[in-house]
């Protein structure tokens, strides 16, 4: 095949998925990736922090999205569909802050890039970090949003370019990828269709937990994540315990973060340097003076037990 699309990419200014300062589009003409189109905007929405380095001093000189909008509407007409990258967050943060400005814009029709990748190249693992070390032997840092776009441009081509069906829409069909819609109406997520029964059966509810608190353990009232592999125990069992004494273990690494507890990384998705994306993640937030400190399994375990 080769397809026609643009692949969108963003990055917001907070943690809501409705504040995009940072746009970029990869347009996809009969298979051949053209030149990246990037658009900074000033969102009108609290400021945060910007993987790639903007600062909110400069999102104040970027134009209005009611300025710089009909340029971006004008290339998105060009193309039937597009390509959101990785899980589709662009294309949620899309629609997020073009609704909340205001904005009237034409309905665009997405998938996303890593379903995509999941339905065509057989790998044991579809993120941005091992695809590119084991298909380019490189590896792009959070702070490259437009390596990061055409990088998943491409990887969508390569998986892609061996497919017989005639377009990427009867391909989704028979490869059971819902389609994406963004109106100003509606959102509708595109979902790579799987059986979710056991995965939802297992998954941890920290509600289930018996709180025992601890408040002189050190882990007591902290925000403590998880990267990796853990020997000693699984690691929803560690999540367990840090809220067992009185701690709270999110799955998601935010600026709040107090303690990365890094496990054993498996090489083939972190790539030679060893680093996973909430590694990566927090040594940015470092960067910006968050007091997160990234400790290995037997220091969180010899907290964990501090006083017992």
């Amino acid at each position: 095949m080769r397809p026609t699309f643009a692949l969108i990419h963003a990055e917001n200014v907070n943690t809501e998925k409705d504040s995009i300062c940072h746009l970029i589009i990869v347009p996809v003409v009969e298979g051949i990736r053209q030149p990246t189109k990037e658009f900074f905007f000033n969102p009108e929405a609290p400021f945060y922090f910007v993987m790639s380095g903007i600062e909110q001093s400069d999102i104040k000189n970027f134009p209005s999205y009611q300025t710089k909008w009909p340029e971006v509407q004008s290339i998105l007409d060009e193309f039937d569909l597009c390509l959101s990258s990785a899980e589709g967050h662009s294309a949620r943060s899309l629609y997020g802050t073009l609704t909340r400005i205001g904005i009237d814009f034409n309905p665009i029709k997405y998938y996303n890039a890593k379903a995509i990748c999941r339905r065509t190249l057989d790998e044991v693992s579809y993120n941005l970090d091992y695809l590119s070390y084991v298909l380019y032997n490189d590896c792009i840092t959070t702070d490259e949003p437009v390596a990061i776009a055409e990088r998943w441009a491409d990887l969508a081509l390569k998986g892609l370019e061996k497919v017989e069906d005639e377009s990427i829409d009867e391909f989704c069909s028979k490869s059971k990828i819902q389609m994406g819609w963004l109106s100003p109406d509606s959102f509708t997520p595109s979902l790579c269709l799987r059986n979710y029964y056991k995965r939802k059966f297992k998954q941890f509810d920290p509600s289930s937990i018996s709180v025992d608190a601890q408040p002189d353990n050190d882990l007591y009232g902290m925000n403590v994540v998880f990267t990796g592999k853990m020997e000693a125990m699984k690691r929803d069992d560690a999540r367990a315990a840090v809220i067992r004494i009185g701690g709270f273990a999110p799955e998601r690494l935010t600026m709040e973060t107090d303690y990365l507890v890094v496990g054993v990384q498996d090489l083939r998705v972190v790539g030679e340097k060893g680093l996973s994306g909430k590694m990566k993640t927090a040594a940015k937030y470092k960067e910006k003076g968050c007091n997160i400190e990234i400790i290995d399994e037997q220091d969180f375990l010899q907290m964990l037990n501090d006083g017992k």
